[in-house]
């Protein structure tokens, strides 16, 4: 085909490119096979295609005036006032658009488009249905745009949506091979919709990247590429803008908008794997969507209005007012001014090219990147949110007070610190703007914290920053967000390690002050805090590491035998809020009078180690201690205990259920001699269980042994089901569908059932009963756990020769319901079942009324509106979709007959 003059055909609807020798040349190809250049030269040529709908073919069709205005005159194209408009639409592999392309308004400018923006609906049956006009979210057509229209260049591009400044060059095309592929992907929130999700209007919402252009979809590892150049000049953005809704309302717990990228990305989530999973090479970026959505964000006004109404509306005790210390202009100032150059680091990172052709280097100059923080109250708001939520788990702040004033005085560790706290802080609240802030603050803070430790070395020891890639891990492990859920599972053995490194689980002297030394009151205290921080810092990663790999079904990372650090200090001495108050605590506490030697205590006694305390846990040795353990203390106990547990279930898998005729020596492990530890193991369990039920009895009201408790039930569900093998009974990996393979499945996946079912409702009942926010970050992960497995048992009673127990056939069991959510462990009827089968175990809705387990259905349902009950955030309400998905892909519950489906 010869190409038109100035420009490049379309071939099959795809755009020719310069073949690969006059591209590794930067020489002018035209395009044909052989090319004019290959043939004199006698090389082989094959021709190319653009893989995806390329700024510089636009260019390049641009670039000939006689070509525009030759389409400009063509009776066959489609009329500047055409009304009607088809909407677009994605097929699920995101690799192709159909056909149906939108056709973009004649005065719109790309900046100008409003991203459509996904809503956590629920999942329908039946076939998909195709986004209506009115979802299209689509700007109005009198939009003014700064540049004349290039009539027929839709039809050219097949997006219509894509237009650039008169200065490109031909020559522009010709370097395209070495435009980054990767690197370019998804700054902006994907206007395109899932068909199996509901799809409501919210024009509230349009605000979300007015300035957003619509992305296209080519890569062929499934990835969807977007436009970064607008050429729409301040002026008319602004003017746009405010003919446009800006103000967001504040939606409910359940209806918070969410990308499209970060649905699709779900399946590849490193947890919650109850769906086909889908891997990473073939998942949608996520991190540049987040970065230009907190960018965007910023050049709009009343961006911020709905969180300051969300304000008023909050009743704050008075320690919540008292536990951040307001903000100065001054701090504000310093904030924003590193924020800023913090962000650009970012999009610099995420928009980079490589090979020298930056892709900022088309930016017009309104792009310049900026950002503008939330007014310092709702900074203030967020700061005490994460000293209201997650500091209650993981006690770093001193005196409970957090003073941003202070911190930003020292290095851009300590900045980056308190902006991971504000992230942490606006990730625990229900509010989009808030969700959208986090994610944003969260990629940005990952990047410039990597690179301040690679650029000095000597911060891989620093407690500041060490403490900040804690905050990363937590923020980004629990997410929702594929890319930073895997980047914090990943990372966190490095960091983890440079704690090793740095010395900080090392054994250390005790740090019982001398009263009678001429060394200050004020000096002993600051030198105590520094020690405390740094064992508080250590314990806080071991407390980290239990979680992660009690949610992730692996092993802890630390070892017990090295942590020989001491054990965090009493919490009435670390909220003590100036050294007299600190040295008339540390008397009270250890007895210490100007007349006693501190040293003649028994320093192992005063100040252990994790490996001391549990050595005595093993050895019934704890009345040596001083006191009672805290809750903190019990809470670090169960890392090495789930650390035994998940050894013992991995060796246990390495046996086959068939016996082996071999004859086998006195010393060889078997089946029986491991299922002996592991009932060992159990003892141990109930022994810190009885120990954390003292506490409790006398601290009802306790957030932390409430927490400890739910991750005692999870532990113990390890020890009594199989939770891999139940998800990929879920995935429907392996199995054919008959009752006789649901039975097999059924006896690997629950082992003791009354057991697992009694600690799943415990599960249930200790979640609901903490405030919303007070619950530990984890809580929608827990609450999936628990459900999965009742479901487990829910499926395999399906089969109608199912008998889960031999007791239950005796005829003298009670049939009284028993609410495993609602009563207590010492509850009569609670143990008659767990014992002899006695009663019949149901759920609890949240209107009072019961759901048996035998409705796999609606065991699922119980577990998605639980997690609606809850403050909304990104991976409650993804594990929400999961669970709903694995409810219609289960639907036909009964082989053949049809059940409910999970809405």
């Amino acid at each position: 085909m010869e190409p038109l003059p100035g420009g490049v055909p379309t071939v099959a609807g795809r755009t020719p490119i310069a073949c690969q020798n006059c591209a590794n040349a930067k020489t002018g190809c035209d395009k044909r096979v052989p090319c004019s250049r290959c043939a004199e030269k006698n090389l082989p040529c094959a021709a190319r295609f653009a893989r995806r709908s390329s700024k510089a073919a636009v260019r390049a069709a641009q670039a000939s005036a006689a070509f525009q205005s030759a389409l400009a005159q063509s009776p066959g194209h489609v009329s500047q006032q055409q009304p009607q408009q088809q909407p677009q639409t994605i097929n699920p592999s995101f690799m192709e658009v159909e056909q149906n392309v939108t056709k973009t308004e004649p005065g719109k400018s790309p900046s100008a488009i409003e991203s459509a923006i996904t809503v956590d609906g629920h999942m329908h049956e039946g076939s998909p249905k195709k986004n209506s006009p009115a979802h299209s979210h689509v700007s109005p057509a009198d939009f003014p745009s700064p540049h004349t229209r290039v009539d027929g260049l839709d039809d050219f591009m097949q997006m219509g949506s894509d237009f650039v400044g008169q200065e490109s060059t031909y020559q522009d095309l010709l370097v395209w091979p070495d435009y980054p592929i990767e690197l370019d992907m998804y700054p902006h929130p994907m206007p395109l919709t899932r068909t199996d999700i509901s799809m409501p209007a919210f024009t509230e919402l349009s605000d979300m990247s007015a300035s957003s252009e619509p992305m296209t979809a080519s890569s062929s590892r499934g990835s969807i590429h977007t436009r970064g150049t607008s050429i729409m000049s301040t002026s008319d953005f602004d003017n746009a803008m405010k003919s446009s809704e800006l103000a967001m309302a504040a939606p409910s717990d359940s209806s918070i908008p969410e990308f499209e990228v970060v649905i699709a990305a779900e399946g590849a989530w490193n947890l919650a794997r109850c769906n086909p999973p889908i891997y990473t090479g073939t998942c949608p970026r996520t991190a540049i969507v987040h970065l230009e959505c907190l960018e965007q964000k910023s050049k709009q006004e009343g961006t911020w209005s709905s969180l300051e109404k969300y304000l008023e509306q909050v009743d704050w005790d008075a320690s919540d007012l008292a536990s951040v210390v307001p903000l100065t202009s001054r701090t504000r100032d310093k904030m924003l001014a590193i924020t800023q150059s913090f962000l650009h680091k970012a999009l610099e990172i995420h928009r980079g090219g490589v090979n020298g052709y930056p892709k900022n280097g088309y930016a017009s100059p309104g792009d310049f990147n900026f950002i503008v923080l939330p007014p310092s109250q709702i900074l203030e708001y967020f700061l005490r949110s994460y000293v209201r939520s997650l500091s209650v788990y993981y006690p770093l702040v001193v005196a409970g007070q957090v003073d941003p004033n202070e911190m930003l005085q020292n290095n851009q560790a300590s900045t980056l610190l308190v902006l991971l706290m504000i992230a942490q802080g606006a990730a625990a609240m229900p509010m989009a703007e808030a969700r959208y802030l986090s994610a944003g603050l969260t990629e940005t803070c990952r990047i410039s914290l990597f690179d301040i430790v690679e650029k000095d070395v000597e911060l891989s020891a620093d407690p500041i920053a060490l403490r900040c890639a804690l905050l990363f891990i937590v923020l980004g492990a629990w997410s929702g967000d594929k890319w930073l859920m895997d980047i914090a599972m990943g990372q966190r053995g490095m960091y983890m390690s440079m704690l090793k490194h740095a010395g900080m689980l090392d054994p250390q002297p005790a740090m019982i002050p001398t009263f009678n030394s001429s060394t200050s009151a004020e000096l002993q205290w600051r030198s105590w805090l520094h020690r405390e921080s740094q064992n508080r810092l250590v314990y806080n990663y071991v407390m980290l590491d239990q979680e992660l790999s009690l949610f992730h079904d692996t092993a802890p990372l630390f070892a017990i035998t090295e942590l020989q650090c001491p054990l965090p200090g009493p919490e009435v001495l670390w909220s003590a809020p100036n050294a007299e108050r600190w040295m008339a605590t540390m008397q009270s506490v250890y007895g210490c009078t100007a007349n006693l030697n501190p040293q003649l205590l028994n320093v192992q006694s005063v100040t252990p180690s994790l490996n001391d305390l549990f050595q005595d846990f093993l050895h019934d040795n704890l009345s040596r201690r001083q006191g009672s353990l805290s809750p903190q203390q019990l809470r670090l106990i169960l890392h090495p205990l789930q650390s035994l547990l998940c050894h013992l279930r991995q060796m246990i898998s390495c046996f086959s259920d068939v016996l082996s005729s071999r004859r086998t020596t006195a010393r060889t492990v078997t089946k029986a001699s491991t299922l002996l530890r592991l009932e060992e193991v159990q003892a141990l369990l109930q022994k810190w269980y009885e120990l954390t039920m003292t506490y409790y009895k006398a601290n009802p009201n306790c957030p932390v042994t409430r927490c400890n408790l739910v991750l005692y039930h999870l532990i113990s569900l390890n020890a009594v089901t199989n939770f891999p093998e139940i998800e990929r009974l879920a995935r429907r990996e392996g199995f054919d569908g008959s009752y006789w393979e649901l039975s097999l499945r059924h006896k690997r996946c629950i082992y003791q059932r009354e057991e697992a079912i009694f600690h799943c409702g415990q599960v249930s009942r200790l979640l609901r009963s903490m405030p919303n926010d007070r619950r530990p970050c984890w809580w929608s992960a827990a609450m999936y756990r628990a459900t999965l497995i009742i479901w487990a048992d829910s499926i395999s009673r399906l089969d109608p020769n199912f008998q889960p127990d031999k007791r239950e056939n005796a005829g003298t069991g009670s049939t009284a319901p028993v609410a495993i959510d609602q009563v207590t462990p010492e509850d009569p009827a609670l143990i008659a079942y767990l014992w002899s089968g006695d009663g019949v175990a149901v759920l609890t809705r949240l209107d009072g009324s019961t759901i048996n387990l035998d409705k796999p259905a609606d065991v699922l349902q119980y577990a998605v509106k639980n997690i609606e009950d809850g403050f909304s955030s990104r991976i409650g309400d993804g594990i929400k979709r999961k669970l709903i998905q694995l409810g219609n892909s289960w639907s036909v519950d009964t082989m053949g007959a049809p059940a409910t489906t999970v809405a």
